[in-house]
């Protein structure tokens, strides 16, 4: 079973760029930190993605736009499934197709959650 994600996670853009995100519970934590919720992913940002020459077409990755995998089937709060480290999806970044970002690490190897 995966991991669930905390504020400790890296997740990075498919250019190597941090992706910021705020988590919206603090009731469900590991080690003191807040668990992230899949909206907490689908409201995240990337605020210094490098992908900006625009002579060659290129948009950065300013904010999450989809999750492709990595929701929990189990375990969820007030409704809302957490984040697991399998999770990743796409930002509306150019020319890469899809623009991906993708978790490095789930910040925790405590909880795991299917």
């Amino acid at each position: 079973m995966p991991h669930v994600l905390t504020t400790d996670a890296v997740i990075t853009c498919v250019h190597g760029a941090k992706v910021v995100v705020h988590p919206s519970q603090s009731s469900l934590t590991v080690h003191g930190r807040p668990v992230l919720l899949v909206s907490d992913l689908l409201a995240a940002t990337v605020p210094a993605c490098p992908n900006t020459d625009t002579s060659k077409g290129q948009v950065p990755c300013i904010k999450v736009t989809a999750l492709a995998d990595g929701a929990s089937t189990r375990l969820s709060v007030r409704g809302t499934p957490v984040a697991l480290a399998t999770a990743r999806g796409t930002t509306q970044g150019l020319p890469v197709v899809p623009p991906m970002w993708q978790v490095r690490s789930p910040g925790q190897t405590t909880l795991s959650a299917e």
